[in-house]
């Protein structure tokens, strides 16, 4: 496993965004003692953003935190003792909440062992099985050194493990096949735009424009494409307020069509 580490700077701007940065400190404080593991979903996104900036990217903010982790570590209870130990309450099955209103939660996410979504027991509890997730916990990753300026003004400064943003792309491609919706549209709108602006040895290798793909990124390529086929009358695009035109062109320029 290899690992890039970038700093970055944001601020909250709400009561939910200072629940979220706050779960995100607590999972960045448990990945600090555990490898195995990841915070993907929308705060992926968000933080690769941050660190890695785009013209033209959308702004969206999500609340929960998504923590990705191995079966060997689901199963040992380790995750679920140390959020229990931080004062979390677990509300049903991988979702976690704390707070008077439990507007601080986090989402525990384990490997899928095909290309679809599930749901598995690991030590007795139930998870979400999440496809792209192996190849998220065995590949690059960026580690996140992100300052947070809350909205009382104080500051905290914590390190986060995310997928590289190639990975990323994976995940947010899967989504879309289980779930077509506006947020995901937005996330891989400026997960491309990422990738059309820096350099790839700086967010992680580029690998989806390679003529031959394989596994999880071949997957990936062929829901993309399938997307690019669908934007003209896809309402959750227009949802998102993403230019059609623009992110399939990104599409095309930068993942192999394995058709």
């Amino acid at each position: 496993m290899t690992t890039t580490q970038v700093a970055a700077e944001t601020v909250s701007t709400s009561d939910a965004d200072d629940a979220a940065f706050q779960a995100l400190e607590d999972l960045a404080a448990i990945a600090g003692e555990l490898d195995d593991i990841l915070v993907v979903g929308g705060q992926m996104a968000s933080l690769l953003l941050t660190a890695f900036p785009a013209t033209g990217s959308l702004a969206r903010r999500t609340g929960d935190a998504d923590a990705a982790m191995t079966t060997a570590i689901a199963a040992s209870g380790t995750v679920h003792d140390k959020l229990i130990a931080a004062g979390y309450e677990a509300v049903s099955g991988n979702h976690y909440e704390r707070g008077a209103g439990g507007e601080v939660a986090v989402d525990l996410l384990v490997p899928a062992t095909g290309s679809t979504f599930g749901r598995v027991e690991h030590g007795g509890r139930a998870f979400d099985a999440v496809p792209g997730l192996r190849l998220a916990l065995s590949g690059h990753r960026i580690l996140v050194d992100v300052r947070v300026t809350f909205r009382d003004g104080s500051t905290r400064q914590f390190t986060v493990p995310v997928p590289c943003v190639e990975t990323a792309i994976i995940l947010k491609a899967y989504a879309t096949r289980s779930r077509l919706e506006a947020k995901d549209i937005t996330d891989l709108y400026n997960l491309f735009l990422i990738v059309n602006q820096h350099d790839a040895n700086t967010i992680g290798g580029w690998t989806l424009s390679e003529a031959t793909l394989s596994g999880s990124r071949s997957d990936a390529a062929r829901i993309l494409h399938r997307l690019t086929e669908a934007t003209r009358g896809s309402n959750e695009i227009r949802g998102a307020g993403v230019p059609g035109t623009t992110l399939v062109a990104l599409i095309r320029r930068h993942v192999t069509d394995p058709r």
